[in-house]
């Protein structure tokens, strides 16, 4: 009985049930969005597979170009949220508005440098060794999706500055509407209806630039009335003595930022540039590839909102100077996150014959999709442990370590050792088998950086701690 309580009482220090709903109630809404976002990727890519593997083919390849570039001007963003969450959790929320206006200068100038970058090379698709007409469609695709690139940026800000408040409803609400919107926009432009040319995969992207505006614009609409409610401060008017511009502020979050944006376009292009890799392999391969990635993104949604939640949380309790309850809540984060990912790794093995055939009715595609989403059961618990560590971080304003770690372990075990698997540089080219490999090691080295630095934070005296967050 004695060892008993020993033992739970040493659990209640790295779980507690209190902080669960407190993270449930925050992160059930942060799931739901990232629900509706995913599904607007995973719409895009089943709805263009019904139009034909050429076209799916095509919005594959610009997706691998496409995501790492946007989730980068999105990881530049995120420090907004434990900073707003730190503002009022020390009850200065009324200083929360300047922050999201000095975030808009830096989404101007993403946009300036990104949305070039992309137009770019949007002509100049086929020096990856496609073939010309789908270099043609990749293309046209990211011309198309550019446009969406600052209402995207946009309502980032918005979901920042709002979940930074604990609202974490509103970027829901209209991710949802967003999804929604979506899909009878890409049936209508994809497949040509209500008297309009079928663009397969340029509708598509046509449809997703309209969507993010959508969701952008309501979005804005709907904060600025809740934040000049809670703050007393309006969204667009400066207080006396604000600035218009404040270098300062625009520099820390970017500095704050870069090693996260840094870190989300390592893994993403680690990901998504597997495509561009494998289009030697021909359109099959791609394909399969695609749906298990899209599959797998799915499933990422679990961690992600925990991570993204326990940022919240964090940041939330270090405002308030409460140290304690931040270290509670981030190993409550870590220990549910564990449990989710092993019951989605089960259910993946145990379905994965059924799975496969909702991206199409291609044997050759469903025959592969089925053999990758054996590896993509196998690192759902290095995944889920590394996102969570890497919001607690967030929450911490210590992202340094981040770019630092991705920087080695996505391009270069990741993307070097799956090359060497793929092509077979050392025995038999394993193809797409092989990069899912390198996708298991390159987590499992970021898993073990991150979750000792994690520690270390924890074990901070009050006084460092400050220092930190002042920084």
């Amino acid at each position: 009985m004695e060892k008993t309580g020993k033992f739970l009482k040493a659990f209640e220090a790295v779980f507690s049930r209190a902080e669960l709903k407190r993270l449930a109630w925050l992160g059930i809404p942060v799931f739901i969005t990232h629900l509706a976002q995913m599904g607007m990727n995973f719409a895009d890519i089943v709805m263009t597979g019904w139009a034909g593997p050429g076209e799916m083919a095509a919005v594959g390849v610009a997706c691998s170009i496409w995501n790492p570039l946007s989730l980068f001007c999105w990881g530049c963003l995120l420090p907004q949220t434990p900073l707003v969450a730190q503002l009022v959790g020390a009850r200065r929320q009324e200083e929360a508005p300047h922050l999201f206006r000095q975030g808009l200068w830096l989404v101007a100038g993403l946009f300036v440098a990104i949305g070039g970058i992309l137009y770019g090379i949007s002509w100049h698709l086929d020096a990856f060794g496609l073939d010309a007409a789908l270099a043609q469609r990749s293309g046209a695709y990211l011309r198309c999706v550019v446009w969406g690139l600052p209402a995207l940026m946009l309502f980032v800000c918005c979901r920042c500055l709002a979940e930074g408040f604990g609202w974490t409803r509103p970027a829901m609400i209209f991710g949802v509407l967003g999804l929604l919107l979506n899909i009878p926009c890409n049936y209508i432009l994809i497949y040509g209806k209500l008297g309009l040319p079928a663009l397969g995969a340029v509708g598509c992207g046509i449809s997703s630039a309209l969507c993010s505006w959508g969701m952008a614009l309501a979005m804005l609409f709907h904060l600025r009335r809740e934040i000049a409610f809670v703050t007393h401060a309006p969204l667009f008017s400066r207080r006396f003595g604000e600035k218009l511009c404040d270098p300062a502020l625009v520099l820390r979050i970017a500095r704050l930022g870069l090693p996260n944006a840094f870190a989300m376009l390592f893994e993403v292009s680690m990901f998504a540039l597997t495509a561009l890799f494998l289009a030697p392999f021909g359109a099959i391969t791609v394909a399969g590839h695609q749906a298990a990635l899209n599959y797998s993104g799915m499933l990422y949604i679990i961690p992600l909102a925990l991570g993204t939640t326990v940022t919240i949380r964090v940041g939330h309790c270090l405002g308030a100077g409460n140290q304690n309850r931040a270290r509670i809540a981030a190993r409550t984060a870590l220990v549910a996150g564990v449990f989710f990912s092993l019951a989605t790794a089960l259910l993946t093995c145990l379905f994965r014959e059924q799975i496969v055939h909702i991206y199409g009715d291609s044997g050759e595609v469903a025959a592969l999709a089925a053999q990758l989403l054996v590896y993509v059961a196998a690192y759902q618990v290095l995944d889920a442990v590394q996102t969570i560590a890497l919001g607690i971080l967030r929450g911490y304003n210590d992202t340094l370590l981040i770019s630092r770690v991705s920087l080695f372990a996505y391009p270069f075990i990741g993307v070097l050792l799956g090359c060497t698997l793929a092509y077979g540089w050392l025995g038999n080219p394993l193809r797409a088998q092989g990069f899912w490999i390198a996708y298991i090691v390159a987590m499992g080295f970021a898993m073990c950086c991150y979750l000792p630095r994690v520690r270390h934070l924890h074990r901070l005296d009050a006084r460092s701690l400050r220092g930190k967050l002042s920084r």
